[in-house]
């Protein structure tokens, strides 16, 4: 952080960094709730909820943006807890599902800032952190839902979770063009 940001606020750079963590974390939380379109086992389409995420990962750098991520992913996994639990799932699917659905796909957001500091950059850090959310997806779907595999996809439980998860094709649009729309009005506060 620098001296400018803590002679604007008056904060402490660490305590500056939680407080704006936590209000993009429940601005991320709030944003999942409003599904524009949601998935029959998981999964949906949000108004830019991850947008919060990979903004605190732009700005404060890896580390800090895969423990943010982190973090709302174990949020997502609260909010969800009682309906993964009710898909009769075995404990081996259901660790799998917890590790690979929220743990580390959401980690991932936070990937932001991991080629630099411009909006190429930050467009390129979305992209990836997006799409190894995806994979994390289709591993979980292919490994942990396998047995949710309909019939018609049969021996192709892989295309079948990459055409599940493909929702986040739509999610990431939105994504991007907000925070194509947003760079340049934060970019003072990046």
């Amino acid at each position: 952080m620098t001296n400018e940001n803590t002679k604007t606020t008056g904060l402490n750079p660490t305590v500056l960094r939680l407080v704006e963590s936590a209000v993009m974390l429940g601005l991320a939380t709030v944003l999942s709730l409003i599904k524009l379109y949601q998935m029959p086992l998981g999964g949906s389409v949000t108004l830019c909820s991850m947008l919060p995420i990979l903004l605190i990962g732009y700005k404060y750098g890896v580390k800090w943006g895969l423990l943010t991520g982190f973090t709302y992913g174990v949020i997502q996994l609260l909010l969800d807890l009682a309906a993964v639990m009710s898909w009769g799932l075995t404990p081996v699917a259901i660790t799998v599902s917890f590790l690979f659905d929220y743990l580390l796909a959401f980690a991932f957001l936070g990937l932001a800032a991991v080629y630099g500091r411009s909006f190429p950059k930050f467009v390129a850090g979305m992209f990836t952190g997006v799409l190894l959310r995806f994979v994390c997806h289709v591993i979980s779907g292919a490994t942990a839902y396998l047995s949710w595999v309909p019939a018609e996809w049969s021996g192709h439980p892989w295309l079948y979770s990459m055409a599940y998860n493909a929702f986040l094709l739509p999610d990431f649009a939105i994504c991007l063009v907000v925070g194509g729309l947003l760079y340049k009005p934060l970019k003072r506060f990046l």
